[in-house]
């Protein structure tokens, strides 16, 4: 049977627990997301509020209030299926409600101070544990649906952890499998403690791969929630009209931990088990601009192997979700998506109550969206950079407050190659080995801990050519965050630690770029240039210093002390083929911290100085706004090459984007191209001006609004 999950999706989820289930025109609904193209449709089956309660007429979970003899369930099938529309079943798989928590105070999960996880003071919803009973009245569920309804697949939210959880499931259950007692606080550095952080992943891998058994048929897509990948639980939702509000999400954890640690979801491990992979990237939820999209669907497809990458996207102004978003941000925002291997899905959270103009925009941008379909599928990126996304350095370092952000350096370094319009690729641990010989250059964004496998896989990386830039602490550190000298890659680096702990200089300190003919960024050569005050001192060996810290002031705008003489930037070639360039501070989080367009020089002059070879595509006379994004597609009527280009590099985290500035005229160079047949724009429907001398193919693209889609057929 075919697998229909695997070509291009346009989704929708209709969210039942704020309509008024008696009235609700369902087929009316499902009718209007025919003007979107919409092929897929998500209905709730198991919602969250009141917890556990169904949409259907179930026999074992309790109805939604004022359900009465309704199945809404079989009537969006139905309507869905005289469509051709998919409908899959949304289970909210962790809540139940007041009276399965009256009956059953055991399978609540429990903070680590023994709290439970609840939306509200009645226990509408409370988290139930899946290490508790509650795993069994789950599965009988599924099988209910799956055994009753016609549904084309399920969709499991929030199947994780939504607290510590230290309930009694899970002290037994750690117990008998450790010999430990269950922890309950925070100690990083503590072997039983980084043990518990492994176990929570391993209780709920192994509980959607029994609940994807449970549910999988031939015909049927299984998919579970990847919330907020390369994101962390702030605390406050900050303050509104003098009140400041504190993050409901992140209270029911009581940490503030990257997303998928809190919730003990591996999204590797998820990607692996599902047919497609789903990603939750409301950004105004974790607060982070739009480009993060980006950066996020890079590292989804690495992880995804292959299969479908559905984006779950926001629609309305949150938190206020019956107001849409203005055209802007909805137009790019989906284009992102389309532009980073994903598929668009939103959610329709009050689907009687709706922001009609603002559906009406989403639809009419998915059904123009549409035409890019064949487009979509069987592509694979150019490759040219690769940036190592650590989820072992995420979880053991980044939870440290005292301790520079993997994170937060990954995504200055991504943030400074989009601007600078340099093709990249985000790389898991997992994708290292099969897919790092494909590149020119490998970027280490304060990766601290790193398994001697990985290290003997960068080593070969440069030994064969392959160029490599790194900061701050990258490989200092084992897998189990152990600081091991012997195994660093102060070897490549060409360096000698000096100290064991990165010192602090104060905060007003400055580097100077050396005169060396190797590594020289013009504009930069002679001004002063901000290192943010931190960094590793470390002493040269083989490697070339080719920037040096000038002094740091006691207090701000006070005098510079002398020249400290430590090493700020390095140079190396340790095998005589391959490069590294090694910043001793962490550049990429200054980068987005404060935006310093030094920063964002010297991180392009690293790649191009290691790459030995320019960027295959490049873009001229264009906008710092604009983000590049290259496939390469074989079809049976030969290869193309697919060139997105979106005007969404804005750093709003928390505003929604209103307005865009046009860009102006701008060239797309193809480096080493052979002739192409034919040039078009299939996003405009026209052909493009083109001309191509001695292997360089230049295209004239006109001013870019919102987005446009170059493809080039050789």
């Amino acid at each position: 049977m075919s697998k229909w999950w695997t070509m291009p999706l346009r989704a929708i989820t209709l969210e039942f627990p704020a309509s008024d289930v008696a009235t609700i025109d369902v087929k009316g609904i499902v009718r209007e997301s025919i003007q979107g193209a919409i092929n897929t449709l998500c209905v709730f089956a198991i919602g969250y509020y009141p917890g556990g309660t169904s949409y259907y007429q179930s026999k074992i979970a309790p109805h939604y209030p004022g359900l009465g003899t309704r199945d809404l369930l079989q009537e969006v099938i139905e309507a869905g299926h005289q469509n051709n529309q998919k409908v899959i079943a949304y289970v909210a798989s962790i809540w139940g409600n007041a009276e399965m928590y009256r009956e059953h105070p055991d399978w609540a999960q429990r903070k680590a101070n023994g709290d439970v996880t609840s939306w509200d003071e009645q226990y509408n919803s409370v988290a139930m544990c899946p290490n508790s009973p509650y795993h069994d009245h789950l599965a009988s569920i599924v099988r209910e649906i799956g055994e009753n309804y016609d549904v084309d697949g399920f969709y499991f939210d929030e199947a994780s952890f939504q607290s510590w959880c230290a309930c009694q499931y899970c002290q037994e259950k750690f117990r008998r499998d450790t010999g430990e007692d269950l922890p309950r606080e925070e100690k990083w550095d503590d072997p039983v403690f980084q043990r518990f952080i492994s176990w929570r992943y391993e209780q709920i891998t192994r509980w959607r791969e029994e609940l994807y058994n449970v549910a999988k048929r031939d015909h049927r897509c299984v998919f579970f929630q990847g919330a907020f990948p390369l994101a962390e639980l702030s605390r406050s939702f900050g303050r509104v009209s003098g009140i400041q509000f504190e993050n409901p999400y992140q209270a029911r954890f009581g940490v503030e931990w990257h997303v998928p640690l809190a919730h003990g979801t591996c999204l590797a491990e998820t990607a692996r088990i599902g047919d497609i992979v789903h990603f939750e990237l409301y950004r105004r939820a974790v607060r982070e601009p739009l480009w993060w999209y980006s950066v996020a669907l890079k590292y989804g497809q690495s992880i995804a192997r292959g299969k479908r990458l559905l984006t779950l996207n926001m629609m309305a102004q949150t938190p206020f979700d019956l107001h849409g978003l203005p055209e802007a941000e909805l137009q790019i925002s989906i284009a992102e998506i389309l532009a980073n291997g994903g598929d668009p899905l939103f959610a329709r959270y009050y689907p009687d109550r709706v922001d009609k103009p603002a559906w009406d925009r989403v639809y009419s941008i998915l059904k123009e969206m549409s035409s890019l379909e064949p487009y979509l599928t069987h592509r694979r990126s150019i490759p040219y950079v690769a940036i190592l996304y650590s989820q072992t350095t995420a979880d053991i370092m980044d939870q440290d407050i005292h301790r520079t952000s993997h994170l937060g350096c990954l995504k200055g370094f991504a943030k400074a190659l989009l601007k600078s319009h340099i093709l990249f690729d985000v790389l898991s641990e997992e994708a290292l080995e099969e897919t790092i010989q494909d590149y020119k250059v490998l970027i280490l964004p304060n990766v601290a801990c790193l398994s001697e496998k990985n290290k003997g896989i960068i080593r070969r990386f440069i030994s064969n050519g392959g160029g490599v830039v790194a900061s701050f602490e990258s490989g200092r550190y084992d897998e189990k965050g152990r600081l091991i000298s012997q195994e660093d890659l102060s070897d490549i680096f060409g360096i000698e630690y000096d100290a064991n702990v990165p010192q602090w200089f104060g905060f007003d300190v400055y580097s100077r770029l050396l005169n060396d003919g190797e590594f020289v960024v013009e504009e930069y050569q002679d001004r002063p240039i901000p290192t943010g005050g931190i960094q590793v001192e470390v002493l040269p060996k083989e490697a070339k210093v080719v920037a040096r810290v000038i002094g740091s002031a006691t207090v701000h705008y006070g005098p510079l002390n002398e020249d400290t003489g430590l090493p700020a930037i390095l140079i190396n070639q340790p095998y005589g083929k391959g490069r590294v360039v090694f910043f001793a501070f962490p550049i990429g989080n200054r980068y987005l911290e404060f935006g310093v367009p030094a920063h964002r020089e010297l991180i392009a002059k690293a790649v191009l100085w290691t790459a030995q070879d320019e960027p295959p595509i490049q873009l001229e006379n264009a906008p710092q706004t604009l983000s590049l994004t290259a496939y390469r597609q074989h079809t049976q009527d030969g290869e193309c090459e697919i060139y997105h280009l979106v005007n969404s590099l804005y750093d709003e985290p928390i505003n929604a984007i209103e307005e865009v500035t046009p860009s102006k005229w701008v060239k797309l160079v193809v480096k080493g191209s052979k002739e192409p047949k034919k040039v078009t724009s299939l996003t405009h429907y026209m052909n493009l001006e083109w001309e191509f001398h001695q292997g360089v193919l230049t295209i004239r693209i006109p001013p870019i609004t919102y987005h446009h889609v170059v493809l080039v057929e050789y």
